[in-house]
């Protein structure tokens, strides 16, 4: 009989800082650059009758001896119920013996690695006095890519742009309550147009955002695209270095797919993390990143949580 932990979403949030969760995604990209970690297979699919993507994604970590997988999704209608669009759940696994270990709530834990992730990128390719930032989206994603982004650079304006008014102006009035100027812009265009850097977090399956419209020296995080069909940005003139989490996911799921040649990408985040290939290399630079949300975030982030949820003695142990 297994016994497993169990982490709710309010244990998970005592159990991990914003800071833990950059480093610890870091590590990981940079563990997967140099093959020290193992993603398998994904699941994205379409449940067409009640207007869902459902998914799978799985990974092993060889230096932390871990494994499991993230099962969810992404469901469009459950905001009418007062229900979260996002829902996941993660499971650990015992790597010696295949026994289940813990269970975590993973609707925080996506939200937190995917603004980990676009931190991350920043951190690497903007210029490191970013004061301007565009969220081109106004969801629950818009706000933790922001408050992300925030831990890293001296924010002072941010311009907002959703094609739904109303979120939009939410989104605008709780950035202004921050202490921060913000607006809400009338097009994504203008919304782009002074920004340094720019967030795009939408389930678009057209482009919102051509790059010609980017002025020198943009940094992009591309974080909506992770579905076949998904498309967010219209690539009409590609940046100077164009970076993605993973080819092979990103070619089929993200940004990349049916747009540019592998010969285009200039680098997997992994390999900048890790110091193989440089990130920005001057201020006029063009850069985009795009993430498609690799397995080896949610599987790093999860065995950290179980980690320190044993050894503090936190969590509830279930019989299966």
């Amino acid at each position: 009989m297994a016994k497993v932990l169990v982490i709710n979403q309010e244990l998970f949030a005592e159990m991990l800082s914003f800071r833990e969760a950059m480093e610890t995604v870091e590590l990981a990209f940079s563990q997967f650059a140099q093959g020290k970690s193992a993603v398998f297979p994904s699941v994205r699919e379409k449940v067409g009758e009640h207007n869902g993507i459902y998914s799978i994604k799985s990974a092993y970590l060889s230096e932390e001896s871990a494994i499991g997988l993230k099962t969810g999704g992404f469901w469009s209608d459950n905001w009418q119920s007062g229900k979260t669009n996002h829902q996941s759940v993660m499971l650990l696994l015992c790597p010696q013996t295949g026994e289940p270990t813990c269970l975590l709530d993973a609707n925080l834990l996506t939200a937190i690695r995917t603004a980990a992730a676009g931190a991350i990128a920043a951190k690497y390719l903007a210029r490191q006095k970013s004061k301007s930032v565009a969220l081109i989206g106004a969801g629950v994603q818009a706000r933790a890519q922001l408050e992300g982004l925030l831990h890293l650079f001296p924010l002072e304006t941010v311009s907002v742009y959703s094609r739904t008014d109303a979120s939009a102006a939410r989104l605008t009035e709780e950035i202004t309550r921050m202490g921060l100027g913000a607006r809400q812009a009338a097009s994504a265009q203008e919304a782009v147009e002074q920004a340094d850097i720019v967030v795009t977090t939408t389930p678009a399956f057209s482009p919102v955002l051509k790059s010609s419209w980017l002025q020198a020296g943009t940094h992009v995080n591309a974080m909506g695209s992770d579905t076949s069909g998904k498309r967010e940005i219209e690539l009409d003139r590609l940046p100077d270095k164009l970076v993605c989490d993973w080819w092979e996911q990103a070619s089929h799921l993200g940004e990349l797919q049916g747009q540019p040649s592998r010969d285009s990408l200039f680098a997997e985040l992994g390999q900048i993390t890790s110091k193989e290939k440089p990130g920005r290399q001057s201020a006029s630079e063009i850069t985009l990143f795009d993430s498609t949300g690799i397995a080896v975030q949610d599987l790093s982030v999860a065995a950290f949580v179980y980690r320190k949820a044993k050894e503090t003695g936190k969590g509830m142990y279930v019989d299966l």
